[in-house]
């Protein structure tokens, strides 16, 4: 590129005449261009001065031009000076920075390396006593507990820092029952006044809704199962104590917390324990208390129920009961309890519990687990009562007694639903309503006895089956037992009936049913309506 020294690089010299002779023009006579005020006198501070004042001012004021210069080159200098200055005080405060980082950085890795050091040497010291621990005799564990404790204390004073009681050793040579300093002191008080043998009956029943020998029975059955092994750095839970942690809380449903306060053992310790026990009663004691009758005692069944009701060939009466629980995080709509929410006036979710009972309101079959959403029927086709014992014929030839919500089949024979219902049928619904009333009595016990299963329980889902089945054997066994009930724990259940659309699934059991109807009639065992 290139550069002119001039603005108008295509102008020669003689061109520029005419520009000389305007200014003059205008310097000469500046009235003519109608500015008034300017003469030859150079008054206005402003304006430039004539060539005849350059002329005289280059003859007679160079040294002002020259004293200028100086000033100028003054400030410039006293510029660079500044700079300078600043530029050195930052330089500083960058070198004092560095320097400062470096010496934290220093004491940040000497205290790193003096607490690893310190470290070292009580692991080194903890490992030397645990290896020699199993060779000592009991006095020298004993001293060298002591030393390790007092070394451990010496040093937290050296370096003010509190060590973690679960460092200090526990020594597992001292005696049985020494309290380690890792565990929480909590009170046995409760539990120790119930286990002894001179305990009130009548009060260990109310606290365990069962008499002592009953549950010293379910212990002996269970202790092979649930008793634990002693380790080295705590003694396990006796095996009544565990059940006595289950049976309580399924008792009285209380609060994990005040489990943990009446048996002096942490919530969560708690929570496994009935868990476990539960897990125990149902693999365990299920298969032995809680089963199909034999041919011998169908009979004996049949022969009960028919005796008092004047229905033959009744094995037992069916009911299904909802438990209560929390919303769950997954198929929240299925678990959703319509019924329920529109009684109470409250959203409710549950799961369901389908039962037989015999003539003595003991379980022989149960059902656990179907969301709250389903009807009778639903659960009865999805049960095992109905897709293996009824689909094998094991059911042929017997009647199991339900309630109105559940179809009529070959072998469930329910009321008459209808409207306008004959003498005939009058009679059938009360002598039937008699046999649904030892199921629907069955389950006010199970849960009266059971607090746990009358309100919303926090139990995972995948947990509840094996505590609503642990609740049906226990029952089974109290009720085999003749445990009786206090008044105080008689419970209302309020399940409602919904009866199916299509409840009339066999035309043969039609038939029978009328003719069970009609020969209770002839034969004058109806019930009193008809009279």
């Amino acid at each position: 590129m290139e550069i002119s020294p001039f603005p108008f690089p295509y102008l020669q010299d003689d061109e520029c005449s005419h520009f000389l002779g305007l200014f003059h023009d205008m310097d000469s006579s500046p009235s003519d261009f109608g500015f008034e005020g300017f003469g030859n006198d150079n008054t206005n501070p402003k304006k430039r001065p004539r060539k005849e004042d350059e002329d005289l001012a280059g003859e007679g004021g160079g040294g002002a031009v020259n004293g200028n210069n100086a000033a100028f080159g003054d400030i410039l200098a006293t510029l660079l000076l500044l700079d300078e200055e600043a530029k050195q005080k930052q330089e500083q405060w960058d070198f004092e920075s560095i320097r400062e980082k470096s010496l934290l950085e220093a004491n940040h890795k000497k205290k790193v390396k003096t607490m690893d050091g310190y470290y070292n040497q009580l692991q080194n010291h903890y490992s030397a006593a645990g290896e020699t621990d199993g060779t000592r005799p009991k006095r020298a564990r004993k001293s060298a507990v002591a030393a390790a404790v007092s070394a451990v204390v010496s040093g937290e004073e050296a370096t003010g820092a509190p060590v973690p009681a679960a460092d200090i050793p526990s020594g597992s040579g001292s005696a049985p029952g020494h309290r380690r300093l890792w565990v929480k002191e909590r009170t046995t008080d409760w539990w120790d006044r119930v286990s002894r043998p001179d305990f009130p009956e009548e009060e260990f029943r109310r606290e365990f809704r069962m008499s002592r020998s009953t549950f010293n029975l379910i212990c002996e059955e269970l202790d092979a199962t649930v008793t634990k092994k002693n380790t080295m750095l705590r003694d396990a839970i006796p095996a009544p104590k565990r059940i006595g942690v289950c049976v309580w809380r399924l008792a009285t449903g209380a609060p994990l917390r005040h489990v943990s306060e009446r048996f002096g053992l942490g919530i969560s310790t708690c929570h496994k324990l009935v868990i476990e026990v539960c897990r125990a009663i149902y693999d365990v004691l299920m298969p032995r208390y809680l089963r199909w009758p034999s041919d011998s005692e169908i009979q004996s069944t049949k022969e009960t129920f028919e005796s008092v009701h004047k229905i033959p060939d009744v094995v037992g009466s069916i009911y299904t009961t909802h438990i209560p629980i929390i919303a769950p995080k997954v198929h929240v709509a299925a678990y959703f309890n319509k019924r329920h929410t529109e009684r109470n006036q409250k959203t409710s979710y549950s799961i369901t519990v389908q039962g037989v009972v015999n003539a003595d309101g003991i379980f022989t079959d149960v059902c656990i687990g179907n969301p709250g959403s389903l009807t009778d029927d639903q659960i009865l086709e999805k049960s095992s009562l109905s897709r293996q014992r009824a689909a094998r014929g094991m059911l042929r030839d017997s009647w199991i007694v339900g309630n109105a919500g559940f179809p009529l089949t070959d072998w469930l024979l329910v009321p008459y639903a209808r409207q306008n219902l004959t003498w005939t049928q009058h009679g059938f619904n009360e002598n039937i309503g008699g046999i649904q009333t030892i199921a629907t009595a069955a389950f006010e016990r199970l849960k009266g006895r059971w607090a746990c299963l009358q309100k919303r329980t926090e139990v995972k889902l995948q947990d509840l089956p094996y505590v609503l089945g642990a609740c049906c054997v226990l029952h089974n066994i109290c009720e085999m037992r003749k445990e009786e009930m206090t008044p105080e724990l008689k419970f209302e259940v309020f399940d409602d009936v919904t009866v199916p659309e299509n409840n009339l699934r066999s035309a043969v059991a039609v038939n029978k049913r009328d003719n069970i109807s009609h020969n209770l009639l002839h034969r004058g065992l109806a019930g009193t309506r008809t009279l």
